[in-house]
């Protein structure tokens, strides 16, 4: 199950007590994802692969209307092998609902539709966030994975995608309310509404109460910043030991040109000591020899005298 999927289960599985609270959720979802016909018989329905919407919208429907809405799972709709249902509202008030909610109004004696955030839907706080909830559960996704094992990282990405540019620009300016700052792009006819930022999408989480999902993307980022750690301290160790070696190589290669072509005896003392120090220990480090050395010496002097072998072979070479 996805990380975005795990959310929305969540928020459903918190009911709404207070009838606000509910025409606000309910406008969440019916502006960002359900198919409303206002030609002729006025219909309401919703696509969904959640089956837990179903009793939630359900339970807001009775309380608010005292009728139940109609499901019926979609055989023929199916994207990853997921079952899709369809919520179809009752039409005899289905009017009513869109009044209600905001999601259109009476201009001229015909109901029209309302493009943008309804501003009485979100007049309260508990309003408002139960509004987001509705929105995400409608029209929001997440590309984050949770205990990925995969090596590829998902990056903290969060989006909400619609056909409604206005929508989406009265979502932007709520969650400005709260100091998330998400950006507005169009994509493939379609406008989507992000952030790509874990603190971001913490936030946004935490307004819709998805504490879990918090704790979860929290405990995400912390085992991240660790393989992160210790990925650049591997990558640094492994740096060294090639720097360490292929400088060694460097340094055999010159002394056994000089043996071959001049012989250790050609040396001064001091040089002779450090190419007998290297021919014996040919792959350790620089800290490694001067710990090993017979005689006096610190690791910029060693590095000094091996440096002066490598420049005698070279001389030797031209």
């Amino acid at each position: 199950m996805s990380f975005s999927k795990d959310v929305k289960i969540e928020i459903l599985s918190k009911p709404i007590t207070q009838d606000c609270c509910g025409l606000s959720f309910l406008s969440g979802v019916l502006s960002s994802s359900a198919k409303i016909n206002l030609n002729g018989k006025i219909e309401i329905s919703l696509n969904t692969d959640l089956f837990e919407l179903v009793g939630f919208i359900n339970s807001i429907i009775k309380n608010l209307y005292g009728i139940e809405v109609n499901a019926k799972l979609c055989k023929k709709y199916q994207i990853k092998k997921e079952d899709y249902y369809v919520i179809n509202f009752p039409t005899d008030i289905a009017d009513r609902i869109l009044l209600d909610t905001g999601c259109a109004k009476v201009e001229n004696g015909n109901l029209i539709r309302c493009l943008t955030v309804d501003k009485y839907m979100i007049k309260e706080e508990h309003c408002l966030k139960s509004f987001v909830s509705g929105v995400f559960i409608g029209c929001g996704t997440s590309s984050i994975k949770i205990n990925n094992q995969s090596r590829m990282s998902t990056g903290y990405h969060l989006e909400f995608a619609s056909k409604n540019k206005d929508f989406l620009i009265g979502l932007q300016q709520i969650l400005t309310q709260f100091e998330i700052y998400a950006k507005l792009i169009d994509r493939k006819k379609m406008y989507i509404l992000y952030v790509k930022d874990a603190n971001e999408v913490s936030n946004i989480l935490a307004l819709i109460g998805a504490y879990n999902g918090v704790l979860a993307l929290q405990n995400e980022m912390a085992v991240r910043e660790v393989r992160n750690k210790v990925n650049r301290q591997t990558n640094c160790i492994n740096a060294n030991i090639n720097k360490t070696v292929n400088a060694s190589l460097k340094q055999n290669d010159a002394i056994s040109l000089i043996v071959f072509k001049m012989g250790l005896e050609s040396l001064s003392q001091d040089l002779q000591n450090v190419a007998l120090l290297r021919m014996a220990n040919p792959e350790e480090s620089l800290d490694e020899l001067v710990k090993l050395a017979t005689f006096p010496i610190t690791k910029s002097g060693l590095n000094y005298r091996l440096n002066k072998l490598i420049k005698i072979a070279d001389k030797i070479k031209e």
